[in-house]
């Protein structure tokens, strides 16, 4: 088990401080880099990336990305090219999972068959190069006519039966609170669960509350967590400003009921 944090939620100049204050002040094992093809703040610049190369040697932390793309949303042909960019990235990086989100279509099944074919030619180059896609729950698909793909069971099914090492599943248990399924989704996915976004929300919208500073039902998940014997990569995807005491508490639960 390890916990890290997204480099999202707390506040930092240049890497060198992010890797500091992820080490030495929170006293985590790595960091969830935001990867945009922009390449400009909040996520990493090309100058991050340099950083990040040069560090991931002698960091003594564990790296993962979070990727944005709108895959059922562009031709598979770019799909897949830009998910070998990144597999890339990953290999330069010391990355070894991408959390990625199904994405946005007008047909919920073509869109998550879309996703099914990008994902099915690019495994092989993951499984040989030893990194994972974790795919994120997300928004309900009639949440404000959003159309997001991925938020029921069923869904995931359809995208797992490709059974590849290095397909696994990211719960978000604000997104499983706004979707009211967060045991179904864990103890039915659990046998592919390998990634946790820790993020609160008033269970409406995802308004990446602070720890127990919403509704989520937080000691309903570490229940659905402990029974299918989780043992993977927590994340902190709240924020984590001048007040660390919400922090802190995620932490000292996590430890009481998954350490060891």
């Amino acid at each position: 088990m390890e916990c890290v944090i997204s480099a999202l939620h707390f506040v930092w100049d240049d890497v060198e401080e992010c890797l500091q204050r992820v080490s030495d002040e929170f006293g985590l094992d790595g960091v969830e880099w935001s990867w945009h093809q922009g390449r400009t703040r909040p996520h990493c610049t090309d100058q991050d990336l340099a950083d990040i190369r040069a560090a991931a040697a002698t960091a003594g932390l564990s790296f993962s990305s979070h990727i944005w793309e709108n895959f059922p949303g562009i031709p598979q042909a770019d799909g897949v090219r830009i998910l070998l960019d990144w597999l890339q990235l990953s290999r330069e990086t010391g990355v070894k999972e991408i959390v990625v989100h199904g994405g946005r279509h007008p047909d919920q099944r073509k869109g998550i068959a879309h996703v099914r074919d990008t994902f099915a030619e690019v495994l092989p180059a993951y499984e040989e190069a030893g990194v994972v896609l974790c795919l994120e729950n997300h928004y309900a698909y009639t949440y404000r006519d959003c159309q997001e793909l991925f938020s029921e069971v069923w869904e995931f099914q359809e995208i797992f039966n490709l059974d590849s090492p290095s397909l696994a599943f990211c719960f978000d248990t604000g997104h499983g609170h706004m979707t009211h399924n967060c045991g179904e989704l864990v103890r039915e996915l659990g046998n592919r669960l390998r990634y946790v976004h820790l993020a609160g929300n008033h269970g409406e919208h995802d308004d990446h509350c602070m720890f127990r500073q919403g509704t989520v039902p937080w000691d309903d998940i570490w229940d659905a967590l402990e029974d299918v014997r989780f043992d993977g990569t927590f994340c902190v995807e709240f924020p984590v400003r001048e007040d660390l005491e919400p922090f802190c508490r995620c932490l000292q639960e996590i430890g009481r009921r998954f350490a060891g």
